[in-house]
C-alpha cells in the first residue's frame, strides 16, 4: 500500500510501483474477512473502521488532490464490507453505495472482499470467483488485474503457512498494538505524503 501510494503521490510515471501496490487492497479484504469471524463485537469492529474513515478522510483528500467528500477512502469500502458480512442483505444495495458515493475500488471492493471470504473455505472457488472479477473489471483497469498476484500468499497462508489462520484465533490478535496499527498507520502515511508533497 505504501509502495502504492508513495508511487501514485511522487512518482507518478512508476507502473512498476503501482503493480506492487496492486496486492494490498485483496490482502487487506482478507485480513476483514479474519477479523470478521475472530472478533468478539461486530458492532464494535465495525464502529471502529468508520471512525478511522472520518479521521482519514482529510489526510486522504489532501493527499490524492481531491475534494472532500470527492472520493472516499478505503476504510469507507472495508465498513461497508464488514456490514455486508455481517448483513448478507445489505450486498446489492452496497455496490450502489459504494458506486453513488465514489468508495476508493467502488463495487469492485465489495465484490473482492466476498471474493476472499469464499477463497478462505474454498481455495478453487475462490481462485475461479477473482479471476472472473479481474477479467471483467480489466475494461475498466487493466493494472488491477495484478492483484491477483496477492492469491498465492493467501492461499499459503490459509493452508497453515506463516503461522495460518490459526493464530487468528490467539490471544495476542486483540493486543492493543496488533488491532490498532493499520489504522493509525494509514493516516498517518498519508500525511506525511501530502507533506512530502508539498515540498517536492
Amino acid at each position: 500500500m505504501t509502495v502504492d501510494h508513495i508511487g501514485k503521490v511522487l512518482f507518478p510515471s512508476s507502473i512498476f510501483m503501482r503493480i506492487i501496490g496492486r496486492i494490498s487492497f485483496p490482502l487487506y479484504s482478507y485480513l476483514l474477512v479474519l477479523g470478521m469471524e475472530s472478533t468478539r463485537n461486530v458492532e464494535n469492529y465495525f464502529s471502529r473502521l468508520i471512525v478511522f474513515a472520518i479521521i482519514s478522510q482529510a489526510p486522504f483528500s489532501l493527499t490524492f488532490g481531491y475534494s472532500p467528500l470527492e472520493k472516499l477512502n478505503i476504510f469507507f469500502t472495508l465498513s461497508l464490507g464488514i456490514l455486508t458480512l455481517w448483513k448478507p442483505i445489505l450486498v446489492l444495495p452496497s455496490f450502489l453505495i459504494a458506486e453513488l458515493l465514489n468508495f476508493d475500488y467502488g463495487a469492485y471492493g465489495i465484490v473482492t472482499i466476498w471474493g476472499m471470504k469464499i477463497l478462505k473455505n474454498s481455495d478453487i472457488t475462490g481462485i475461479i470467483t477473482l479471476i472472473f472479477l479481474n477479467a471483467v473489471y480489466i475494461v475498466l483497469s487493466q493494472i488491477q488485474a495484478f492483484s491477483l498476484l496477492a492469491l498465492p500468499l493467501i492461499i499459503l497462508y490459509n493452508k497453515g503457512f506463516f503461522g495460518g489462520v490459526k493464530e487468528i484465533k490467539d490471544e495476542q490478535f486483540y493486543q492493543p498494538f496488533r488491532r490498532y496499527f493499520f489504522y493509525i498507520y494509514y493516516p498517518l502515511h498519508l500525511l506525511f505524503l501530502y507533506i512530502a508533497k508539498s515540498f517536492v
